[in-house]
């Protein structure tokens, strides 16, 4: 891995902390060590990112990277010597359990009202967060900001938990987990929450992904048993009890619309769907920053 710059100026951007929404994150770096694929990435999402980035640095050179949210993966890239990264994230407690970096790297604010200078990021990295963000409003504030952020021809690179082309019921999800033909939580949750949520303006709140495996497994320290599960990793999904938090999943197409249509000023350049199970809702999307008349 090259040497990485960092650019403190920028990091004393992003204005003030915001006030938390709820406890969620707080309780979250408990359960960190439980998250896995594919709600973390792998080698073969790592490979996606280095391919796109790889192809910016040969006609650019080093980039100037901001990373949305502290995975440690994204920060562990290998990234050439004299690149500059940034991370942003609006939780206190994640950044002190996970962040690998220096800490004059991150900053700790929300992401929808980052005052980054314009044209001052190269490439812009988010892994599987922009289902935190209300849709459409707070999607289309992060375009905008990143839009403007970006330097023309910057890419902005996500790994979108998409939903998936045929709903399915949570009746179905639910069965096949308690008929142990589903591999882990990670898994559970994702398929759970999307066949929950009406529609991405409405999401699925954390609490209601909660209660409707709770209803499935009222005893789940017996059903652990007969997974062959761990109890502790049963009991991961109990961080949603009670949050109000919610998730808006959205489709390729809407990421699509948002970037490129409305508020627009991107192009699709790649949409990479790795082999793993479930991979076909874990696209890797890259986006290029346009020119516009107005900037």
């Amino acid at each position: 891995m090259g040497r990485i710059r960092n650019h403190p100026s920028l990091a004393a951007e992003g204005g003030r902390p915001p006030a938390a929404k709820s406890d969620f994150w707080h309780e979250a770096p408990k359960h960190w060590k439980w998250l896995g694929p594919p709600l973390r990435p792998v080698a073969e999402d790592i490979g996606f990112y280095t391919a796109a980035i790889n192809e910016w640095v040969q006609s650019n050179g080093p980039p100037r990277v901001l990373l949305l949210g502290v995975t440690p993966e994204l920060y562990l890239l290998p990234w050439p010597k004299g690149t500059g990264v940034l991370a942003v994230d609006r939780s206190r407690p994640m950044i002190d359990a996970v962040w690998p970096g220096p800490k004059d790297a991150v900053n700790c604010a929300d992401w929808t009202t980052m005052t980054l200078p314009d044209g001052s990021r190269d490439i812009i990295l988010c892994d599987g967060g922009m289902e935190q963000l209300q849709y459409p409003q707070e999607h289309g504030q992060l375009v905008r900001i990143l839009r403007r952020v970006l330097s023309d021809g910057g890419l902005s690179i996500v790994r979108l938990y998409a939903l998936p082309s045929q709903w399915e019921s949570p009746e179905t999800v639910l069965r096949d987990f308690v008929q142990g033909r589903v591999s882990n939580m990670n898994i559970l949750k994702l398929r759970l929450g999307m066949a929950l949520q009406g529609t991405p303006s409405e999401g699925v709140a954390r609490k209601t992904i909660w209660n409707a495996f709770h209803a499935a497994a009222p005893n789940p320290d017996r059903l652990a048993r007969q997974l062959g599960w761990s109890a502790e990793q049963m009991h991961v999904i109990d961080a949603f009890r009670d949050y109000p938090d919610r998730f808006f999943f959205l489709t390729v197409a809407d990421l699509h619309q948002l970037f490129c249509s409305s508020p627009g000023g991107f192009q699709l350049e790649s949409v990479y769907v790795p082999s793993y199970e479930l991979g076909e809702r874990c696209p890797t999307v890259v986006l290029r920053r346009r020119a516009l008349a107005s900037d």
